[in-house]
């Protein structure tokens, strides 16, 4: 089996079972349509600790608050879709017994890691943009559904760092032995840096610095612009690419050899060593 075939028949595989999944839980495929709406409805009620919707539109730097409010409902569950599912295919394959398995397979772990979860990230992202595009074309016409479209695709653009950085995460969690998913913890913080819930000229120095290294940050200003203008500057977002550009190199080229080593250590000590 070539490269490509085993790229080919990773994505496949994640695509039938991800699809599979959709079937076989129909209530919760409904709540991915329902929660960028509840999501929503939560940053709304934060967004009024900070006062009048004026003051809100002051603080995050937007003149549009209900456009930014519904797509950051779906940039909050499509990013939290991404990195779940790079470190729940650790883990899952540690639970059944199988990681020995895939690691020794001819795609092996390298490109099941960082192809894996695509379909499925691709799927749910598109899944919480679709589900909001009703609500964007009611506040913005056919320019909220050009909007929506650009957002999806900053997404996907951004998958790429996430994908990095959720692979080090996922590294870490079957090196310790950990046995819970510590990517629950971290997302929350990462969308705190991001300045989804928050302002980020509110958060401390130090955690500004941090959130210039979190890909969703640039989603989120690259939202912000779509919320403030018809026609957004396009040099600010060629800016904003290249930055997540630059990110996913970063992420990847620093996941790889961790990858490799978590190869060699399953191939030596087996699941449990």
């Amino acid at each position: 089996m070539n490269r490509l075939e085993s790229c080919l028949s990773v994505i496949r595989a994640e695509l039938y079972a991800y699809i599979s999944w959709l079937k076989n839980n129909k209530s919760l495929a409904f709540f991915m349509v329902l929660w960028p709406y509840l999501t929503a409805v939560f940053l709304l009620g934060l967004g009024t600790l900070l006062g009048s919707l004026e003051e809100y539109k002051v603080r995050m730097n937007i003149a549009n608050p209900a456009f930014y409010i519904i797509a950051s409902g779906g940039i909050m569950v499509s990013s939290i879709s991404i990195i779940d599912s790079v470190v729940g295919i650790a883990l899952r394959h540690r639970w059944l017994g199988t990681l020995p398995y895939v690691v020794s397979s001819p795609p092996g772990f390298t490109l099941t890691m960082m192809l894996g979860p695509i379909p499925g990230s691709m799927i749910s992202s598109f899944i919480a943009l679709s589900s909001i595009l009703p609500a964007a074309i009611y506040f913005e016409g056919l320019l909220g559904f050009i909007k929506i479209f650009i957002v999806l695709l900053i997404i996907y653009l951004a998958m790429l760092p996430l994908i990095g950085l959720s692979i080090i995460i996922a590294g870490l969690t079957l090196i310790i032995g950990e046995e819970a998913n510590i990517a629950a913890f971290i997302s929350p913080f990462m969308l705190l840096l991001s300045g989804v819930f928050y302002p980020q000229t509110l958060l401390p120095e130090v955690l500004r610095l941090m959130s210039t290294i979190i890909p969703l940050s640039y989603v989120v200003n690259a939202v912000k612009l779509l919320a403030t203008y018809h026609i957004p500057p396009f040099n600010i977002f060629m800016t904003i690419m290249g930055v997540i550009i630059g990110l996913t190199v970063i992420y990847n080229t620093l996941s790889i050899p961790g990858v490799i080593a978590i190869e060699k250590r399953v191939l030596r000590h087996g699941i449990h060593g």
